[in-house]
């Protein structure tokens, strides 16, 4: 699919769906990861931000090794390796989203800090 060469198109679907009930199967006999929850409550971050964490950990590779990544692409050690990575650089800018800016996910500010202070703020008032 990387390359969009799709093949037969009945072997296509048949691998596909295949895959997809194979991964059902899997996560449903492995029971709970802490690891997968974490990555789970923060996919949306992990969604929005993939691409250009990859993008940029690419141009970091190859200013660092000096080498062609085109022959890395359709090297599966070089792709899990690079998911991992991006996995592990996601984790501080998912930390900084969730506790400084909320709102980029449509949540509030945690009940403490907005509560308290309007509380002060109305007996400061009155």
């Amino acid at each position: 699919m990387n390359v969009l060469k799709y093949g037969n198109f009945f072997s296509y679907y048949l691998l596909g769906f295949s895959g997809i009930f194979t991964f059902v199967y899997l996560f449903k006999n492995i029971g709970s990861s802490k690891v997968l929850e974490y990555y789970g409550r923060n996919s949306l971050i992990v969604l929005a931000l993939h691409f250009p964490v990859k993008d940029i950990l690419i141009k970091l590779i190859v200013l660092v090794f000096v080498i062609d990544v085109e022959a890395y692409y359709y090297n599966a050690g070089f792709a899990l390796g690079l998911t991992v990575l991006n996995l592990l650089c996601l984790i501080p800018v998912i930390f900084l989203i969730n506790n400084y800016f909320p709102f980029l996910l449509g949540k509030k500010r945690s009940s403490e800090s907005s509560g308290g202070l309007r509380v002060r703020l109305r007996k400061f008032v009155n």
